[in-house]
């Protein structure tokens, strides 16, 4: 089947778009595809845990429940936590551990769009 990067560029906390990649990557397995899912721009803050919003699903723990699902490609985008000065939280977060996420620079972040069939970004 195709090969799919996911791209996170949205905060959990401003819109449903983040809620709406996580369930389109978990259901893109249940169809045979191969999921890369890569945390940018806001969306690293998806990978900051935080108490869940009144009324919303808990984001940290559907996060969490990637692995269970075969998504286990995760990358955080280095420029973008130095952007919002979290580099050191994502450093010593325990799901980013769980997720067994890597470190991309730009270059690699090219690199890796350029290995999937298709990007799909929220």
């Amino acid at each position: 089947m195709a090969r799919l990067l996911i791209r996170f560029t949205q905060s959990p906390f401003s819109n449903a778009k983040s809620q709406d990649g996580l369930d389109f990557a978990l259901a893109a397995t249940n169809y045979g595809h191969d999921v890369k899912v890569l945390f940018e721009n806001q969306g690293v803050l998806q990978l900051v845990k935080a108490a869940s919003t009144k009324g919303l699903k808990n984001h940290t723990k559907r996060l969490a429940s990637m692995p269970f699902f075969d998504i286990e490609e995760c990358f955080v985008c280095k420029a973008s936590a130095d952007t919002y000065d979290i580099e050191q939280v994502l450093a010593n977060n325990s799901l980013v551990d769980e997720l067994d996420c890597e470190w991309t620079t730009p270059e690699e972040k090219v690199a890796l769009i350029q290995s999937v069939d298709h990007v799909v970004t929220f």
